[in-house]
């Protein structure tokens, strides 16, 4: 293990970690506290300590109260962030968040979206700009250096199979479909034709990728 592992203690997944200001060093290949062995450790701890008293009557309490209903509409989605800015895909098109790899080019056929193929895990995946092809500036980032992460995000549909470099993978989320918002003029043309719609996560603006037109999109960059 990590001599720097071995040093962290308490909650640190609430101070430097995924869920605190993302400062832990560790982050950079371990992407998420779940894969620490302090979190695993500090997760067996928990589950072994001893029940507090008074503690299986208030769940059996708990329990016997009337279950609420879910939310209809409740999507689940990967949340990350490109250029600046936060998407999100639903994970049932999300497949794999891979370490950064070479892109390779292909003669007469890159263009400013198109980039050319990847290895990733021993499989040659067409390799895209999102960034460019949602046509995203930087001017989000003047205000606030964000901490960077990359990662190759692969996605799938029908078939079809796409990677692309994001600077930071944000995890899953749930949204409910009712609390998708409009989506702002402040987005590019096409960043507004792709997204579905906005919601709110840790109080910054999400936009839902729209399945039925990215793919597409995607695919046509590949001839333009």
């Amino acid at each position: 293990m990590d001599k720097s592992i071995k040093k962290v203690s308490g909650y640190c997944w609430k101070e430097k970690g995924i869920y605190g200001d993302g400062s832990c060093q560790e982050l950079a290949h371990l992407i998420h506290c779940r894969r620490c062995p302090v979190y695993a450790t500090a997760g067996r701890q928990h589950l072994d300590r001893d029940l507090p008293s008074g503690y299986l009557e208030q769940r059996a309490s708990v329990m016997a109260l009337p279950k609420e209903m879910a939310r209809l509409g409740t999507l689940s989605v990967m949340v990350f962030r490109v250029s600046g800015e936060c998407f999100a895909v639903k994970t049932i098109f999300f497949q794999e968040a891979a370490e950064p790899s070479p892109v390779h080019t292909l003669p007469l056929k890159i263009n400013r979206v198109f980039r050319g193929i990847a290895n990733i895990n021993g499989e040659l995946l067409l390799c895209l700009s999102l960034a460019d092809l949602l046509e995203l500036t930087r001017e989000a980032e003047q205000h606030e250096p964000p901490v960077v992460y990359e990662r190759m995000l692969v996605v799938g549909r029908e078939g079809q199979r796409f990677v692309f470099p994001v600077e930071q993978i944000l995890g899953v989320h749930r949204v409910a479909s009712e609390d998708l918002g409009e989506v702002p003029a402040t987005l590019s043309r096409s960043a507004r034709s792709l997204t579905r719609g906005i919601f709110l996560q840790g109080g910054r603006p999400v936009g839902l990728l729209d399945e039925e037109r990215l793919f597409p999109a995607m695919t046509r960059s590949l001839n333009a």
